[in-house]
């Protein structure tokens, strides 16, 4: 049981950092987006 748990934690753990790093990803490409529309006009 032990064993599991510990597998279970480690793959919580990659889950939320993946999940971390898309929301990183998407507030960097967003705020792109934003600064060329801005630069646009």
């Amino acid at each position: 049981m032990d064993s599991f748990r510990s597998v279970l934690n480690r793959f919580d753990t990659t889950v939320s950092s993946w999940l971390g790093f898309n929301y990183l990803a998407f507030i960097v490409l967003g705020l792109r987006k934003f600064k060329q529309k801005r630069k646009s006009r």
